[in-house]
């Protein structure tokens, strides 16, 4: 089953007003002064949908907020001018981190286990073509991806072994993934910090943190106790036993040599992964959001992973397989 773009907006609005009333409003701080014409819920909609790359007549949020006015006015008759509805999109950020964990706690399973990589964030084409006042605070070339060399950031991501996206963190290009590991890990443990491994004689970290930015760690999402495959990137018996001494996490990566099943089983928990990526990337627009401060991409960033895991409980409310998202709006 396929929904046209109208029936598609109210669908993905009617389930955010759900979760926004359920999980979002008790989370909310008082604010006093008249309502605003264009509610919170519509609002988290309406971000949630400008994420949307496939089947949708736009190619950014700046162009379906255009789009919807012209065409679909009587869906969102408050729709506010757009710098005005930016303000209030990026200062409901943590409403988007609320909604991706109400979505997954409804979708993960107790079998499951959960695996983190990496992704590159490009901020532009290229290593060195790059707009100089664009996230220039925390943007940094780096490796990763198919291009090598990039600028831009690298994102950690959280999945369950079912693709549902369980927490991420973002760092700048050049800092080493285990550093996103050390952050994700430990802000679920509830003390967010960047320490490694440290020296058993001396209890000294062995490492120096990185000095570029790290964070945030809001979104590293809740303890599972599941343990957390990896590739080979976070091998290192040092870090595997420093998550365990100190967070209580167990990361796996596939040893060398292994039993063929065993590949086998790595092999088909880094197609989920890798899978993910690749929808984030072209249905969503992962790969350049198009941020140009902090706030904003990680704003966009919380909101495409939202949509992400809202695509999948439509896909599976409709009986349509999970990552159908190409072919879900007509």
């Amino acid at each position: 089953m396929e929904l046209d773009l109208e029936t598609f907006l109210t669908t993905l609005y009617v389930m955010v007003d759900d979760l926004y009333h359920s999980h979002v409003c008790p989370q909310m701080p008082p604010h006093g002064g008249p309502a605003p014409q264009l509610a919170d819920s519509e609002v988290l909609c309406l971000g949630l949908a400008a994420q949307w790359r496939s089947g949708v007549p736009w190619k950014s949020e700046r162009g379906c907020l255009r789009y919807l006015r012209k065409h679909h006015q009587a869906l969102f008759p408050g729709l506010t001018s757009q710098s005005a509805f930016n303000r209030r999109f990026r200062r409901l950020w943590g409403a988007f981190l609320i909604l991706q964990a109400a979505v997954a706690e409804q979708l993960v399973t107790p079998q499951e286990c959960e695996i983190i990589d990496g992704v590159p964030v490009r901020v532009a084409h290229g290593a060195r073509s790059f707009h100089p006042g664009w996230l220039a605070e925390i943007a940094r070339i780096g490796k990763g991806g198919n291009d090598r060399y990039f600028y831009g950031l690298h994102l950690l991501l959280c999945v369950s072994s079912g693709g549902i996206a369980a927490g991420w963190t973002l760092a700048s290009a050049n800092v080493q993934e285990r550093w996103l590991a050390e952050l994700l890990l430990s802000a679920r443990a509830g003390a967010p910090q960047l320490v490694g491994p440290q020296d058993p004689t001396t209890a000294a970290p062995r490492l120096e943190p990185p000095s570029d930015w790290v964070g945030p760690a809001q979104a590293c999402g809740p303890r599972s106790g599941k343990p957390v495959a990896a590739d080979l990137g976070f091998t290192g018996a040092d870090w595997w036993a420093h998550w365990a001494h100190d967070y209580g996490v167990e990361v796996v990566t596939k040893p060398h040599p292994a039993p063929r099943a065993l590949t086998h089983w790595f092999s088909s928990l880094r197609q989920v992964v890798e899978t993910a990526f690749s929808h984030l990337c072209e249905s969503f627009g992962l790969q350049y959001p198009g941020a140009h401060t902090r706030w904003g991409l990680m704003t966009q960033v919380a909101a495409k992973l939202a949509a992400y895991n809202l695509g999948i409980w439509i896909n599976r409310a409709l009986g349509r397989p999970d990552f159908a998202f190409a072919t879900l709006i007509v």
